[in-house]
């Protein structure tokens, strides 16, 4: 009878420990290699400043600054250093997707999923191709300038688990950007 109380009490800490991570928890235990420009006490500055309604703006280690703009209890949203920013979403009590995206001359990213001990998880999660993006009708030649070298920014939703695909078209002329805006959409996934 001990046995079974004891085995109850154990599943019962683990489920309870299991709901209460946090993202403030799992961005403040991230390794060094998932943020290199930012050492704890950043990440913890960050955490602390935008708890108490203060502007999270930080020195990071290429004395530079970085902001944490958003930050719940799933979410989170960092502008690492001008030419680069991330995003992670607590998918579940188990899993983070972070997404790491990075400007010049467009905005490109990155996709990656872990636990909450930071331990790369295998998923798969294939990155859209140019024509993924094209509605029927899309103009031939800006197409296929598109298609050279797609520039795919992607980004998460602090509201649900959903991954939101968008091909940039920075690189266009204004008359280019004009003709093939309307024939491009979004991807969506469900994470």
């Amino acid at each position: 009878m001990k046995n079974i109380i004891s085995i109850i009490a154990f599943v019962f800490s683990v489920t309870l420990s299991a709901q209460e991570v946090k993202m403030r928890d799992v961005f403040a235990q991230a390794p060094d290699s998932i943020f290199p420009l930012l050492t704890k006490n950043n990440k913890l500055d960050c955490i602390d400043f935008i708890e108490n309604k203060m502007r999270a703006r930080v020195k990071n280690k290429f004395d530079t600054y970085s902001e944490l703009t958003t930050l719940t209890d799933n979410f989170l949203q960092i502008k690492i250093s001008e030419k680069s920013s991330a995003e992670m979403k607590l998918v579940n009590d188990t899993l983070i997707c972070l997404v790491k995206t990075y400007y010049g001359p467009g905005a490109d990213s990155q996709v990656y999923f872990y636990n909450t001990q930071w331990q790369p998880v295998k998923r798969t999660l294939e990155r859209p191709k140019a024509d993924d993006f094209f509605q029927p009708g899309a103009d031939g030649e800006v197409c296929g300038l598109l298609r050279q070298l797609p520039l795919i920014k992607a980004n998460l939703s602090p509201d649900d688990s959903t991954l939101i695909w968008e091909l940039q078209i920075t690189e266009l002329t204004e008359t280019q950007k004009r003709t093939i805006e309307h024939s491009l959409s979004s991807i969506a996934v469900k994470l």
